[in-house]
């Protein structure tokens, strides 16, 4: 049956082998989107994740450790991890990240839980992306939850 349809002189041999020639590039790109996606939060959230754990090493309270108490200054751990996100991963002032002048994608923190005493900081939030491909309309928003704490007393 196949061999008989490619063997058609009416061109519908061609046509069948441009659907299916369609449908593998955008099997492709679809794949192809998806790595990029992971990969891209994938590198976020390491990013992230060094982001929380220092903003909590910097905001321990050392004074407290010889007493055998782990504490931290909550509000300091929150404006350094602000400045990490302006320094080292290089976002403008609404957290979005650029490559030359093409955005790349925007950090959208719903929320911050820190607290002094046990050391804990939780930050919530979401990745929001466009696809490279034109095709792939619409944002994509990958939600995170990170967590760090620091119980450390010696």
């Amino acid at each position: 049956m196949g061999l008989l349809i490619l063997k058609s002189k009416k061109g519908d041999g061609l046509v069948y082998i441009f659907i299916l020639i369609f449908f593998i590039i955008t099997l492709a790109a679809i794949v192809i989107e998806y790595f990029r996606m992971d990969s891209l939060y994938q590198q976020v959230d390491y990013v992230l994740r060094r982001g929380v754990n220092s903003s909590v090493e910097y905001a321990m309270l050392d004074e407290y450790r010889k007493d055998g108490v782990a504490r931290m200054d909550s509000a300091l751990a929150e404006e350094r991890l602000y400045q990490y996100f302006y320094e080292n991963m290089k976002l403008d002032g609404d957290l979005n990240k650029y490559s030359g002048e093409q955005w790349i994608y925007t950090l959208e923190i719903q929320s911050i839980i820190a607290t002094d005493h046990p050391p804990r900081f939780v930050l919530k939030g979401q990745l929001k992306t466009r696809s490279v491909f034109s095709f792939l309309k619409g944002e994509i928003r990958l939600p995170f939850t990170l967590s760090s704490s620091n119980t450390r007393i010696e």
